[in-house]
């Protein structure tokens, strides 16, 4: 089988697919373009994709044609897509010369994908079409997620503490920081330390503390903001800059790093995000 370099088109760097038709012999005829003797013919054969990909993760995907008549020419089609119950759009065009006999391959461009959903594509001179699930991004603790917006988001990790803050102190503005306090019986404060920098030259604001939730073995744990010392705080940023604070979950006194599960969601204008740190 020859495999067929990318041909540039407007539109592609959103793409993404998964074959849902498996093998099938559509035939492409109106859109061949015969050169020399014989006279080509065009079969769809299968895409080679996967069935879901994770925000910001790069994949790709390939189309798989073959020539069966017996002249060399040229299969074109329309790439089109859409994102959920929205309308088809043209995403670019798809050229594969062959010759007589041959199967190639056209290989879409890697590309990510920022938003939650279903995104479906067509193949519109045989009519075939195929899907993507966008899921969630999972991260470890320490790895940054890039947002549509152009902040980095990061849960660095944390500690368990039997009581928290250890101590209490007081700051140059003579504000005590919170009183030293211990969670319910069989329980310890895992306190979870929260990374945002603004990567733009302007301000833009911060997901909001309530945005963040701790599963253990996935049970939800109640935000004690009271009990921070340094608590994480959303709002307004300032362009190049970073704010860094914590938050603090009571959890069951055996609980293992590994049994921590921090979420983000987040939506916007043009669709949801979620990601999920882990050790």
């Amino acid at each position: 089988m020859r495999r067929r370099a990318f041909l540039a088109s407007a539109g592609l760097a959103a793409l993404a697919g998964c074959s849902n038709g498996g093998e099938s012999g559509s035939t492409a005829t109106p859109t061949s373009t015969p050169t020399g003797t014989g006279s080509p013919e065009f079969e769809f054969r299968t895409v080679e994709a996967a069935e879901s990909t994770p925000l910001n993760d790069p994949t790709a995907f390939a189309i798989v044609v073959e020539n069966t008549g017996t002249g060399e020419g040229t299969f074109t089609s329309a790439l089109e897509q859409k994102v959920g119950d929205g309308e088809w759009q043209t995403a670019g065009e798809l050229e594969i010369p062959l010759s007589a006999g041959e199967t190639g391959e056209w290989h879409s461009p890697r590309f990510t994908l920022q938003y939650l959903g279903t995104i479906q594509f067509r193949l519109a001179a045989v009519d075939e079409t195929w899907s993507m699930e966008v899921v969630p991004a999972e991260y470890d603790f320490g790895v940054r997620y890039a947002t549509p917006t152009g902040l980095f988001v990061n849960v660095l990790g944390g500690s368990f503490e039997s009581t928290y803050p250890t101590t209490g102190t007081e700051t140059a503005t003579n504000e005590s920081t919170p009183t030293p306090t211990a969670p319910a019986d069989d329980q310890v404060w895992a306190v979870m330390r929260v990374d945002v920098r603004n990567r733009l030259e302007e301000a833009q604001s911060t997901p909001d503390a309530s945005t963040f939730t701790l599963d253990v073995d996935g049970e939800e744990r109640p935000l004690r903001r009271e009990v921070a010392s340094d608590p994480y705080e959303g709002g307004s940023l300032a362009g190049r800059t970073v704010r860094q604070g914590e938050l603090v979950y009571p959890v069951p006194s055996d609980t293992n790093v590994r049994d921590l599960r921090m979420t983000w969601t987040q939506s916007y204008d043009e669709g949801d995000v979620k990601v999920i740190w882990t050790k």
